[in-house]
Formats: C-alpha cells, structure tokens, sequence
C-alpha cells in the first residue's frame, strides 16, 4: 500500500486540495509501513469535532477545510483511491492543526524584526500514531496545547470577550483633541465622565453637566491611568484617550493576540528561570525554592526590549559601560555637541579607531569621524548600568542591569529605556542568582560592590531568561486586566489571525 500511497495518493490529494505537509505526510505513513490511519470512524468523528471547536483556542476551523474534514467523516468510501486520499488528507489537516497549537499561526519573525523566539519541538507523527490506535486524539493534541493557567484563562474569556462585542455600540467614544489639564475646561470633559462612569471608575452626579477636570475627576483620571498602567498625572493626552476608548472588540482582539503569543512563547522555561513580562513592566524569578517579583524598565517605544530566550552566563559587579551604537549616535554624540564637558561629567573615555584615548576637548564633535570613536563610561554610581549587569548572548546586546535613577521605579509608566531592561532590587536577584556560591552572599555582594572594582561571576547552574509579551493578565479572581499594549502589537495581530 505504501506504494500506492506515495505515488497515486499524494498525487491525487495534490489535484484535489492544497496539501500542505506532504514531507510530513510521508514520514508518517513511512512510520506506519505504508497502513492506513484512519480506517476507525470515532477517530475520524473526534477530529472532526476537534476541528469544530478550534475557535475555542482562538484559531479558525475553516483553516482546516472543517467542511471536507466532514464530507470524508460521512462518506463510506467504497473505492480504494477515494480512501486513501480520505486517509491522507485527515492525516494533513490532524498535523496542520497540532503545528498550530504547538508554534501558532503565524511565525512572530514575519512580523517582527526583533523577535527570536525557538520553535517548541514536538514529535508530531508519533503522538498522532500513538494516538490512532489507542483511539485518543484528543490527549495527543493536548499535550501540544500551552500548559499554563493563563492560557486557560484566556481560553475561557475568549468566549466572553466574542459574546460582549454587540455591546460596544453603547459605549461613549472620547474624541482626541489638545491635552486636557488639571483644572482646566474642554467641552469632551462630559464625555470623558460618561466613559469613567461606565468603566467603573467614576461615581459622579454631574457627568451630564461640568466640563470641569476637577479634583474628583482628575483622581478618577489617575486611578484608570494606574490600572492601565500609563504615565499617572490627570492629563488627558493621547494615550489616555486611546485607553478610555478601548473596545470591547479590542479586549478581544488582545485575547487572540495573547492566545496565540502563548503558542510561540517556550513550552520548557527551564527549572529556575526569569521571565521578563516587557507590556506588564515586571521581572518574576522562578526556582524550585521561591518566587519574587521585580518592577523593571523596558525600552522605549522608538527601542523597543526585543523578545527571545537565552541562558544567563554570568554577572558582572561594577560594570563598566561599553556604549553601543544607537545609543553612541543618538544620545552621546548630540549631548556632547550641546555641552562640551558632557563627556567629562559623564565619566566617559572616548577611544580613536586605533584604540588610544581622545581627550574630548580636542575633538571636533561636529565633525562625522566622531561616529566612528568608541565611548566607554567607568564604573561608579553614576554609571548607567548601575553597580550590576546580568549577561545572556543574544543578537540584540540586550541584558538586565542595574540603574542610578532608582526614581524611575515610582512611576506607573516605565517604557522608559533605549532597550535593556533596568532592574529594581538588582542585588537581591543577584543573591538568588548566585547561592549556590557560598562565597556571594547578599553581603558579600555588597561588600564587592563598595570595593568599586570590576568583578565577573559565572553561575554553575542553568538558568533561562525569558522576554515575553503579554497584555491580559488576571486578578485573584480571575477577572482579567487589559494592561496598556505599550508597543501596540494586539489589534495587528489579531487581524492577521482572522484574516488568514
């Protein structure tokens, strides 16, 4: 048969529909000498079914030909050719589906340039044999499906989220405009206490009446920024409006967009890792013997904290800053050509391309030979990296470390680096880091720091960090909190999701 199969089969499937795992196709039945798959009709029903209920993950069953998937369940297939191509097509679609669930749709690197997320290796073929002659395809592609609690959560408000759409006609839309500021006037101020009354964050008896922002609404202004994460101040500017304005159908479009992110992100996080949520603004550390949390900075909308997974290899103390080119070109170099003694103040040596010192008073910062300098900030309290940096490779030269504007952690809206992350509490991760090392004690670490030389720690152990994004978390209810989408990637996703 298997004969058969390769060549009248593949060939007649090809005439038929868009085959679109043939190599895979052939491995299988290879693992199988050539028999048929799915000669047991519950098997075929169970797909079937499976496929019917994929909007349930947030995918389309129409992706996976649900119609025909349901011609080939009915149909008795009295001739052999009309089974074998049945047999095959089953077997394309089961693997279409199971390649969904196990990497998402669609590859995060046709979206994003900085986005290097490693496939999660599964072995397909043999779950999917396994699964035909015990008769339990579902288990075989719920061992595909992400594991964590999240996922399920969002799995269980994607239906609520679909169901509240029609309600989005009775929501007041805030129309942009100038900046609204504290005790100051605008005709939209009525509009604007309408949406906080309905979202909850208001309980006002003049929303029909004042275009006043005053005290009780700027406070109400500055509870909705924290909760969604903005700059808190009772301005209404641009992000604040795009956040009173947000839909239900953006709540669902976030859903699908975080569904299938959960897809992409690593199955395997390792036995004591880091995940870097970038949109929530938090470091969690994960061991077997703990859990803390961490408030972090991430980059800039304009640099963006890139995505990825690598293994920390060591942390280095007192670090010295070797200034990298973006932030050589468009930060230091203009600083220096508005002030001269920037460099000076900043403790930063400049090298010529032949690697000696250039004293920066007798540099022409005008000049464009200034680009191809190299700038090195000493160690010290006012180094930018602060007293710690934590190293991973990776293609982005993007690490955790430490920072002197320890302020900046106050702040609700912390999209506030040039794409490193800045961690609050560094050298209590470091400690967790390095216990294993009797030698680097949270004391010892201090006394190492107030040493001010530059010492380098490899870990003996593995330990993964991940940078992951994601927008819809959940309180201990179980209610979910759409945080801000701080580099805007939920709505253009999702569309991508249902377009396909």
């Amino acid at each position: 048969m298997q004969e058969t199969l390769t060549k009248l089969a593949l060939d007649s499937l090809n005439e038929k529909f868009n085959l679109k795992h043939k190599d895979s196709i052939l491995a299988f039945y290879k693992l199988r000498n050539g028999k048929a798959a799915w000669g047991n009709i519950n098997n075929r029903v169970t797909l079937l079914n499976i496929i019917k209920e994929s909007v349930l993950e947030g995918l389309t069953p129409s992706d996976y030909n649900v119609k025909q998937i349901e011609k080939v369940v009915t149909d008795s297939g009295a001739d052999e050719k009309v089974n074998i191509i049945s047999d095959l097509f089953l077997t394309d679609m089961y693997l279409e589906y199971a390649y969904h669930l196990g990497n998402g749709k669609i590859s995060p690197k046709s979206l994003y340039n900085d986005w290097e997320l490693t496939p999660n290796l599964f072995s397909y073929n043999e779950q999917l044999n396994i699964s035909l002659n015990e008769n339990n395809i579902n288990q075989s592609l719920d061992q595909i499906k992400p594991k964590e609690a999240l996922y399920k959560l969002l799995k269980k408000q994607l239906i609520i989220a679909k169901e509240s759409i029609f309600k989005d006609s009775l929501k007041t839309k805030i129309e942009h405009g100038d900046k609204i500021r504290p005790n100051k006037s605008d005709k939209r101020v009525i509009s604007i206490r309408k949406r906080l009354n309905e979202l909850g964050f208001l309980n006002d008896s003049l929303v029909n009446k004042s275009e006043l922002l005053d005290t009780l609404l700027q406070e109400s202004i500055e509870s909705f920024q924290k909760h969604k994460q903005l700059k808190t101040d009772a301005i209404i500017g641009k992000g604040t409006v795009n956040a009173l304005n947000k839909s239900y159908k953006d709540e669902y479009y976030s859903i699908l967009a975080n569904l299938e992110r959960f897809r992409w992100f690593p199955r395997n996080k390792g036995k004591e890792y880091i995940i870097v949520n970038v949109a929530d603004y938090n470091l969690t550390y994960v061991s077997p013997k703990d859990t803390t949390i961490h408030k972090v900075i991430v980059g800039r909308t304009d640099r963006k904290t890139p995505i990825f997974s690598s293994q920390i290899n060591y942390l280095e103390f007192n670090p010295k800053w070797f200034i990298p080119p973006t932030i050589k070109n468009e930060d230091i170099i203009p600083a220096a050509r508005k002030n001269s003694e920037y460099i000076s103040n900043k403790n930063i040596t400049v090298y010529n391309e032949k690697g000696n010192k250039v004293h920066p008073d007798s540099v022409n910062w005008n000049s464009a030979i200034v680009s191809n300098y190299r700038y090195v900030q000493s160690s010290g309290s006012s180094n930018a990296l602060g007293r710690v940096k934590i190293i991973f490779p990776n293609k982005f030269s993007v690490y955790l470390h430490d920072t002197p504007s320890k302020s900046l952690f106050k702040k609700n809206y912390r999209a506030r680096s040039s794409g490193c992350v800045r961690v609050e509490n560094p050298f209590d991760l470091s400690a967790k880091l390095l216990r294993e090392k009797e030698k680097y004690s949270r004391a010892l670490i201090d006394t190492v720091i107030k040493k001010r030389h530059t010492l380098r720690v490899h870990l003996d152990k593995k330990v993964m960090a991940h940078f992951l994004y994601w927008t819809v978390i959940f309180n201990d209810n179980e209610q979910p909190i759409y945080i801000n989408d701080v580099y805007n990637l939920d709505n253009q996703l999702a569309m991508k999701l249902l377009a396909n």
